[in-house]
């Protein structure tokens, strides 16, 4: 193997990620992997980024192929720097997004001898990717380095969308080298020869044709019935369940991470508020058709736990999402399910006033109970919801944020909701909400404290933002979900608030200028919604620091329980 051949060999490997559809590949910087770096910044077709964290950059891409739908590369040098992407390749690999990690490695030779900067790169990622290839050492057996990317590229698309890994080795000299024998010239030639877009078209994962004719035949046969939508891919279309609902007759309790609580929804019943609905004054439904990943709400468990003695059907796509092991679980991709054509035949118009009056009556108590607590995070993001500019994009933290954001009416314009609802993680949420900006449109990610805190450093990845970033800092004083969890009543004294609660003890305004970014303090719901709508509107990163009160978000649910009760 010379120079010549290991550049004509990435040059190759970079050219066939453009023609497999690729555009997006975020770089990590070192010295192994020169000959890669080379090759893809005089590849046409690309959109580099450069992230010097690893980590962060995993999240990046992950943010880039959650929004844009497209696989977005990921490319680092050899030893502990392809071990940070691990934590966005799990998330990758829950939430079926696309990632194909390219990873440079030393060569045979220097493995297991103690070479400097070198470990066992070879199925790194274990089971959390969907393949992994190494395509060994470049030789001129080029036509065998396309195959393998094409076949990487194509199963991170599906049928079960999800994170592979491409394990590159390569030997000194890295620097690019011009061919210059005859022999070099000539498998320069037949690579180019190779190169032209290809068509990857991933085989679908249609549910089983009988499957959808037993949801069929329940909804025919059952007019007591409601849907439940967790978290949904953000591309997903809406419409379909949207259907179903108005068809069957159906309320629809869809969680913000469904693309189906924010937008409009006319003909629907839909229950905004159900988290706060005790489970007592819920009435009981015989079939419940659900949809996405397992919902968030607190009261989710407890309710499913009384549905027992119902019918449920699950669809999830391409996982079986049924901890409680009581469901008809349909696997398969949700957008192939004939929606509209299901209807329920004995459907009366009693099931539905008694939801619609039981909403109507949680609204009042939501309403109500914000009033009350004008400083929660609860009243934040009913304003700032209101205040995001057409066509932006919002992205949402885990933890108490996730939670909160569906105690906010729905209906209005529509509103792509991203979540990292995979692995459901605090890590990565800046730099992922950074990524997403790669689909072209303003993007609002709203977090915690400590959320904000562990992923100070991506602040400097956000810099890479292709579109508007706010990034709106809830701060009510630490990891104030535990205080809404049994050890808060566990009697741990000083102990709960050293290694529950966190405080982080950081000031975000001066944090974001100390790393580039404008930082901005709202103390109030309108003064955050104002400096949402403000940031949006600007070519830059914004840091909204908006403090809210400590026990605000529990005090709206529990205030809102108990008028209804």
């Amino acid at each position: 193997m010379t120079a010549a051949v290991q550049t004509i060999w990435c040059e190759l490997l970079a050219g066939t990620l453009v023609d497999a559809g690729v555009r997006t590949v975020v770089i990590s910087p070192g010295s192994r992997s020169t000959p890669l770096v080379a090759a893809l910044a005089t590849t046409p077709g690309l959109e580099l980024v450069t992230i010097i964290d690893e980590r962060a950059a995993a999240f990046y891409a992950l943010g880039a192929a959650r929004a844009t739908g497209a696989p977005a590369a990921l490319v680092c040098t050899s030893g502990t720097a392809a071990a940070h992407y691990l934590p966005a390749i799990i998330e990758a690999s829950l939430a079926a997004v696309p990632l194909v990690a390219i990873t440079a490695d030393r060569p045979p030779e220097l493995l297991h001898c103690g070479a400097s900067q070198t470990i066992d790169q070879v199925k790194l990622y274990g089971a959390a990717v969907r393949g992994a290839f190494d395509v060994g050492a470049p030789t001129r057996a080029v036509r065998a380095l396309r195959r393998t990317v094409l076949q990487a590229v194509t199963i991170a698309k599906g049928p079960h969308a999800g994170p592979v890994h491409v394990e590159v080795p390569l030997r000194k000299p890295l620097e690019p080298a011009v061919p210059s024998t005859d022999d070099e010239r000539a498998l320069a030639a037949e690579a180019r020869a190779l190169r032209g877009a290809v068509r990857i078209a991933p085989p679908s994962l249609a549910p089983d044709p009988a499957a959808l004719a037993e949801l069929g035949d329940a909804i025919a046969a059952e007019p007591d019935g409601v849907i439940v939508a967790g978290a949904l891919p953000a591309s997903f279309p809406r419409e379909l369940v949207l259907d179903l609902a108005r068809r069957a007759g159906y309320p629809l309790i869809a969680e913000a991470a469904s693309q189906l609580r924010f937008g409009p929804r006319d003909g629907i019943v839909a229950i905004d508020h159900a988290d706060l609905v005790p489970l007592a004054a819920r009435p009981a439904p015989k079939l419940v058709v659900q949809l996405g990943a397992e919902p968030v709400a607190a009261s989710w468990p407890g309710w499913l736990a009384s549905l027992r003695g119902a019918r449920r059907f699950v669809l999830a796509g391409a996982t079986w999402a049924d901890p409680d092991g009581s469901a008809r679980v349909i696997v398969g991709d949700v957008t192939h399910v004939p929606f509209g054509e299901r209807r329920s035949r004995v459907r009366t118009d009693a099931w539905l006033d008694t939801w619609r009056s039981l909403e109507l009556r949680a609204a009042a108590a939501a309403s109500s109970a914000i009033e009350r607590a004008p400083t929660s995070e609860t009243a934040v993001l009913r304003a700032v919801v209101q205040a995001l500019p057409p066509g932006a994009a919002m992205q949402i933290g885990n933890s108490l944020p996730i939670r909160t954001i569906d105690h906010v009416p729905g209906g209005g314009r529509a509103i792509r909701v991203l979540s990292q609802r995979g692995a459901a993680g605090i890590d990565g949420l800046i730099a992922s909400a950074a990524g997403a900006t790669r689909a072209g449109a303003p993007v609002l990610l709203v977090l915690g404290d400590v959320s904000f805190a562990h992923d100070l450093g991506s602040l400097l990845a956000a810099r890479e933002a292709a579109a508007p970033l706010a990034v709106l800092v809830l701060d009510n004083g630490g990891g104030q979900i535990f205080a809404g969890l049994p050890v808060a009543r566990a009697s741990l004294g000083a102990a709960f608030e050293r290694h529950f609660l966190t405080r982080p003890g950081i000031d975000p305004v001066a944090v974001a200028a100390a790393l580039g970014a404008r930082g901005v303090t709202a103390t109030t719901p309108a003064a955050a919604a104002s400096a949402v709508a403000t940031a949006l509107a600007a070519d830059e990163v914004t840091v909204i620091h908006a403090p809210v009160s400590v026990s605000g978000a529990h005090d709206v649910r529990t205030n809102a329980m108990g008028d209804l009760s």
